[in-house]
């Protein structure tokens, strides 16, 4: 080359395309590899623009109608079968104390000055004056609805579990059971129009879970009992009850937890309806690997479709692969009364957490919520509806933007792989310096023969070492059709083909031939393609 300046650039720009073409072809895989397999039957989840600043599960008020907590407003969503949405603010309706609330698709109820229960409607865009619902205070409640528009209050405090029929404009009378040490309740409407209450209540380590049965218009206690005493450890607490009925029995999950582990469980618990002693009790597993099962299972929660069918919601550990673990919404559907294969419904790469279901006709609606810290939350929702499922199930802009950030963080490895390349120079340049020493006048009037042959030194020892690059870590993450002993060999053959036509053009530049030179350059080349590309499947890195 003429000029030393266009020389010098020439050595570097082969360099920068590498670095371009790979970077572009890694983008694209993990690109894939974070969003890919989609889940199934459900599209990509969508994002909502408003945060939640509650963490807890979103209140179902309706069919596809879900609302949530965002500041000092109460976000009301109405989600159609394709995924588009609706939206609808509201203030909350206490600015005093607003805690434990339920809404509904008009209503709502909360715990609010002095730990009273209170309500209030919404009608023509306001919320009507709180009502006082309890003359007492109370420690939790929760609702349950009934066809006719009734609406079941259950509340406890200390010593007691209340009961009351609530109707707007109209005083609930409360009937009392006297069971002391609720921890929570949960009440739904059987068949026959009697509602049916699981609760938790213990001291000393132990909690008991209870069934009663109420009459439907007096909620008059027509059965009572103890389903199953939990013994917990020092340091295990229960931390979720939940139930349903299905067909003639009724199931519920409670979480057990371990502060000294950090792990926790869930165990199901099933019984036939008219004979409530008659009780099942087991742990249910989810599989994260085929050698593993998930420690950590949070917020059960029951969703039934309309054609009857159950479905446990529980967020769970899940891994796609060494460097992709997260937390995930899986569903678990339920046969014979018995759980059967769980599958998940989200692949955030967070801690999907706080999930509830409900339906849009046929099609299921699932919600959750992702932590962003400071006490907020990312909302996330998707459907099964073929339209919508059609729509997201694609890769977006911003998944390869996200994985052009992330690729560097893969790429650092390369700066130790290199390493493994001293083992396939060794012996070329021991060759070189050796012809050097003694056969000057041989390696002068020959250089094409020693530069070749010493090219063949380099991808024999290159060969050799084939295993240095095909760890199972490394194909773990690697693409199927690059996992084969042929497809490594063609790609260390296609670089070195191209570091042997750039090394060719780049050498036309020198005023001599320079074996040595040449050899290095394209060592240079050829050793930096081959650790930038499999620096890739190598890193340790966790996404």
């Amino acid at each position: 080359m003429k000029s030393k300046f266009l020389r010098n650039i020439y050595t570097c720009v082969p360099f920068l395309i590498i670095i371009l073409m790979i970077g572009t072809i890694h983008t694209w895989m993990l690109a894939k590899e974070q969003s890919k397999p989609y889940p199934e039957p459900f599209g990509r989840a969508t994002a909502l623009p408003q945060p939640a600043t509650d963490g807890g599960p979103v209140q179902i008020v309706g069919e596809g109608a879900f609302a949530y907590r965002s500041g000092s407003t109460l976000i009301y969503m109405k989600v159609k079968e394709d995924g588009q949405y609706v939206s609808e603010t509201r203030p909350i309706p206490d600015t005093e104390l607003f805690s434990s609330y339920k809404l509904t698709g008009n209503e709502a109820f909360w715990i609010g000055s002095g730990n009273k229960l209170y309500a209030s409607e919404w009608s023509q865009g306001v919320w009507s004056p709180r009502k006082e619902l309890s003359g007492s205070a109370i420690t939790g409640f929760q609702t349950t609805s009934e066809p006719n528009g009734k609406r079941v209050l259950l509340a406890y405090s200390e010593l007691e579990l209340y009961a009351g029929i609530y109707k707007a404009g109209r005083a609930v009378s409360w009937s009392k059971l006297d069971i002391p040490g609720i921890s929570r309740v949960q009440g739904v409407l059987d068949k026959d129009g009697s509602i049916i209450v699981v609760y938790s209540a213990g001291k000393d380590g132990i909690v008991s879970i209870g069934y009663a049965k109420l009459e439907a218009d007096t909620l008059r206690p027509l059965q009572e009992d103890k389903l199953k005493d939990v013994e917990l450890a020092a340091f295990n607490k229960m931390e979720e009850l939940e139930f349903s009925t299905y067909g003639t029995s009724m199931i519920a999950a409670y979480r057990i937890s371990s502060s000294k582990s950090g792990k926790s469980y869930l165990r199901i618990l099933s019984f036939p309806l008219d004979h409530p002693v008659t009780v099942e009790d087991h742990e249910l597993q989810i599989p994260v690997t085929a050698s593993s099962l998930s420690d950590t299972i949070l917020h059960p929660t029951f969703a039934k479709a309309p054609s009857g069918e159950l479905s446990l919601l529980v967020s769970s550990v899940y891994e796609k692969n060494r460097r992709l673990t997260s937390q995930e919404v899986y569903r678990i559907g339920f046969k014979d009364g018995k759980p059967t294969a769980s599958m998940p419904i989200s692949q955030s790469g967070g801690f999907a957490e706080y999930p509830a279901m409900t339906f849009i006709g046929e099609s299921a609606l699932v919600v959750w919520l992702d932590p962003m810290g400071d006490g907020q939350f990312h909302l996330n929702y998707a459907t099964d509806h073929p339209a919508y499922k059609e729509r997201t199930s694609k890769l977006t802009t911003d998944d390869i933007r996200i994985a052009a950030q992330t690729l560097p963080l893969l790429w650092g490895i390369g700066l130790l792989t290199a390493l493994l390349g001293l083992k396939w120079i060794a012996l070329p340049c021991l060759y070189l310096f050796a012809l050097i020493g003694f056969r000057q006048h041989h390696y002068d009037s020959h250089p094409g023969f020693h530069f070749g042959l010493s090219i063949g030194m380099y991808l024999a020892a290159k060969a050799l070492f084939i295993g240095d690059y095909r760890k199972a870590t490394a194909l773990q993450v690697m693409p199927p059709a690059l996992q084969s002993l042929l497809a490594y060999f063609a790609i260390l053959t296609l670089f070195a083909a191209i570091a042997y036509a750039v090394t060719r053009v780049w050498r036309r530049g020198l005023d001599e031939r320079k074996v040595g030179l040449e050899f290095f350059y394209f060592v240079l080349l050829d050793g930096f393609m081959t650790n930038l590309w499999f620096s890739y499947f190598m890193s340790p890195a966790a996404l």
